[in-house]
């Protein structure tokens, strides 16, 4: 299905991507908005090239202002109606889309399940044989003519990419009109290379540890003496019942953070330890029990963020303690919709916040990690950013029905190595994860920082695993720091194999694996 969408009279248009020279720099012009898909179904013609399921029909006047549309109509719950057209994928690899339709109900049922109902999807297979299925938001009932998005990033590694329209598993009718699918604006990477990068490692030179509770002097002896710490990732959090939906709100938040890394700025500086700022929460982003961000799509939030990093950075940017400003820990952005003038998505939004903190400090690495979730998957579909000094970053806690086991009452005694969800999982399934990130890196000749990686303490074989993830960073000469020290006791390394038992004894399997590692930090 990789054909390329054919014309038809009235329903598709593509025009051409823009390719230019900026400024005798051999620079490309940011991709701009394309369309690569439209159909407004306003003539009998305009169906050609879908092949209707069942109760699926063309209405030459009950679409939007009279015009043609397409009516779907089930009269049993268990019904399913569909129709499906191929899309560009070369056009579209590398690249966030978004599709739009517009929809009227009448009296659509409530599917049994919930990624069953009205459908405006995105079929992405893959030559492994995976599929992802982007879908619009579910709404049942009756409701006049409304518009439905779906967005979606396309991996270099998609195969192929279709459009699919209808409704599934449930009685009711949907009228359909108006498709678009849009190639999204995306930043600019200079024909020649990006400038100014770091070099790529040859070695792990920074070993440490995810901010936790304990951040006392004392503390921080001992990640020098014992452990051999080099790097803290720090984090700027949000706490109970503080608000961060506001600008008052999030730079209290800010503030009070800045406070607590000022105070322990003395023992990072006479212990050696570098010390990473990460965002681990935004500005009216939703926050879920991981603490990953789903991002605000207003613009004075994403405003607001580049203006605090900007802050940030003014006030650091002389500190040589600070290693490194983490843009945004674990960023999502499904649902994102696309409009000219509105927010944009987490790739542009990363490359905005980097040139804000360029614009006072030149120097000190920016770290930008992918969405979805800051995974080693995201970075098939990273863009990097023609900044100065950015590292890339990724968190890997796969498979995580191993590492989560017990945590949020998940099942428990999954054991690795071994077969866990179908697959067999080793080190060599490990490195295979990671393979987009290794990809990129060979591609762009750029810096990689894990930013996090951890496993439950009750997990059996957890110190393998650890062994494990530790020794394909080192391979790689990628900066790591694990998650976390003296934070939640499911992951602390000082804590024994015994889930009940939450004594903090010091010496453990798993705090033996990470010791072995940071022995190596100079």
């Amino acid at each position: 299905m990789e054909q390329t969408v054919r014309t038809v009279r009235n329903g598709i248009m593509m025009k051409s991507l823009i390719l230019a020279l900026f400024c005798g720099a051999a620079m490309l012009l940011p991709a701009a908005e394309e369309v690569v898909y439209r159909n407004d179904f306003n003539s009998p013609a305009s169906t050609g090239e879908w092949n209707f399921g069942p109760n699926m029909r063309f209405d030459a006047k009950g679409g939007i202002d009279n015009s043609g549309c397409i009516v779907v109509t089930n009269s049993k719950e268990e019904d399913s109606s569909l129709a499906g057209i191929p899309l560009d994928v070369e056009k579209l690899r590398g690249r966030a889309i978004m599709a739009e339709g517009w929809m009227k109900a009448e009296n659509v049922t409530r599917p049994k399940l919930s990624y069953l109902g009205p459908k405006l999807m995105l079929g992405i297979a893959y030559n492994d044989g995976r599929k992802d299925h982007p879908d619009q938001e579910k709404v049942i009932g009756s409701y006049d003519w409304r518009k439905f998005t779906v967005f979606a990033r396309i991996p270099h590694s998609a195969k192929s990419v279709d459009l699919c329209i209808g409704l599934q598993g449930c009685a009711g009718k949907i009228s359909i009109d108006n498709l678009k699918v849009v190639l999204l604006p995306a930043p600019a990477i200079p024909k020649d290379g990006l400038k100014q990068q770091l070099p790529v490692q040859k070695e792990t030179k920074f070993r440490g540890v995810m901010s936790g509770g304990d951040l006392s002097p004392a503390a921080f002896r001992e990640l020098n003496e014992v452990w051999n710490a080099n790097l803290i990732r720090f984090q700027l959090s949000r706490r109970r019942n503080e608000d961060h939906t506001t600008e008052e709100g999030f730079r209290k938040i800010i503030a009070r953070g800045l406070s607590e890394l000022d105070a322990i700025l003395p023992a990072a500086r006479a212990n050696g330890i570098k010390i990473l700022i990460d965002m681990h929460v935004g500005p009216g982003t939703s926050l879920n029990e991981l603490l990953s961000n789903k991002l605000s799509w207003e613009p004075a939030m994403q405003q607001l963020l580049a203006d605090i990093w900007r802050e940030i950075a003014e006030k650091y940017k002389d500190e040589p303690a600070i290693w490194g400003y983490d843009l945004l820990n674990e960023p999502r952005e499904e649902n994102y919709i696309y409009t000219p003038d509105g927010g944009l998505d987490w790739n542009r939004l990363a490359e905005k916040i980097a040139k804000a903190i360029r614009e006072v400090d030149p120097d000190t690495p920016i770290i930008i990690e992918p969405a979805q979730w800051g995974g080693a998957a995201g970075f098939e579909n990273l863009i990097p950013v023609d900044v100065p000094n950015v590292i890339y970053s990724f968190h890997i806690y796969s498979p995580g029905e191993f590492t989560h086991q017990g945590v949020h009452n998940r099942p428990a005694g999954i054991v690795y190595p071994g077969m866990i969800a179908g697959k067999m999982w080793n080190k060599a399934m490990l490195e295979k994860e990671m393979a987009p990130v290794i990809e990129f890196q060979k591609k762009y000749r750029v810096p990689i920082y894990v930013g996090e990686f951890g496993v439950a303490r009750w997990a059996p074989g957890a110190e393998q695993w650890l062994d494990d993830v530790i020794s394909i960073f080192e391979e790689h000469g990628w900066d790591w720091t694990y998650h976390a020290f003296r934070e939640y006791d499911g992951w602390d390394a000082e804590i024994g194999p015994v889930k009940s038992d939450t004594r903090r004894i010091g010496d453990t399997p798993r705090r033996r694996v990470l010791l072995k590692y940071m022995k190596r930090n100079q």
